[in-house]
């Protein structure tokens, strides 16, 4: 009886040293990439947040709203080639890339309104607005929800009725210990997993590029803040979608919905629907694209971003 409750109390013990440990590093800014203004990063403060943004062109404004994760980069493949003729914008959503999560809640809501201030603070005139993934998701909530509703906007492949969130995200989301256990995370298994996840959604690009998008996303996303924000949208995801797909029939705005021909490699049947459900809409399916389809098919893309800010 009391070799049992010696193992007892020294697993008490251990449990609570480990807590305690995973309680302390969540308050630290270890595996956090700095929040600083220097030659390739610029910010601006949005909603108390500092938001890395950036801004190449002139002309007709194009916004872009990345998915989760994501970061600026993810525009790469088409953001130099519109500059040549329009004002484009991108940025870091909050808890994404560079920027901050400081007063973030992780809803789609929070993103939308960061999304209306910065075209405020900018001074961005009735621009295009291009959604990739979340991106998508957020340009729904905006849509529905009373927001710049008279603007143009293309959804690329996003997830606007169902989500499903892993183990995983789940345990990140954990209070109190999550945000520790992102930061053991960030030092352990999340760059491999980043690999394992990327690699298999870019179809239609060469192996040595794909390596290249992997490295960059493995130093980015490996963050301890974006591994939480990630999990936190994931696990707020479905009762997020679930507030705005009921309202989805009485979109008016001009919406242009960019999926692929496989449902296994995108998410064609959650842009299917939408079509089916937002009278406004037009769907365009590609073929032999993967989850990035502003990779896989860059030159369709811009014809088609290129097509919808020309149009009357």
């Amino acid at each position: 009886m009391k070799k049992a409750k010696k193992i007892i109390a020294y697993v008490t013990l251990g449990l609570g040293i480990c807590i305690l440990t995973l309680i302390s590093l969540g308050h630290t800014n270890l595996g956090n990439l700095p929040t600083t203004e220097n030659s390739e990063n610029n910010f601006v403060t949005v909603r108390n947040e500092k938001i890395r943004i950036l801004q190449k062109g002139n002309g007709k404004d194009v916004l872009f709203i990345h998915g989760s994760p994501g970061l600026i980069e993810d525009w790469n493949s088409i953001f130099d080639s519109l500059a040549q003729n329009y004002r484009v914008t991108a940025f870091d959503r909050p808890g994404h890339g560079y920027s901050s999560s400081n007063e973030y809640t992780y809803h789609i809501q929070d993103n939308a309104l960061i999304v209306e201030e910065l075209i405020t603070k900018l001074k961005l005139k009735d621009p295009l607005i291009v959604g990739h993934s979340y991106g998508g998701s957020t340009i729904a909530y905006m849509v529905t929800n009373g927001g710049l509703k008279n603007l143009k906007y293309i959804i690329i492949d996003s997830p606007l009725y169902r989500s499903r969130s892993a183990l995983i995200y789940k345990l990140v989301s954990t209070p109190l210990i999550g945000k520790g256990i992102a930061v053991l995370s960030s030092y352990t298994i999340a760059k491999g997993k980043i690999k394992d996840g990327v690699t298999p959604i870019f179809k239609s690009i060469n192996k040595e590029k794909i390596d290249e998008l992997v490295k960059e996303r493995q130093k980015i996303w490996s963050q301890p803040k974006v591994i939480y924000s990630k999990s936190k949208e994931t696990v707020n995801y479905q009762s997020d979608l679930d507030l705005m797909s009921d309202k989805y029939k009485n979109i008016t705005s001009d919406i242009t919905i960019i999926s692929g021909t496989d449902s296994l490699s995108t998410l064609r049947k959650d842009c299917e629907k939408f079509h089916t459900e937002v009278k406004n809409s037009k769907l365009i399916l590609l073929d032999q694209t993967g989850h990035y389809i502003q990779f896989d098919k860059a030159e369709e893309v811009l014809a088609i971003i290129r097509g919808k800010i020309e149009s009357n």
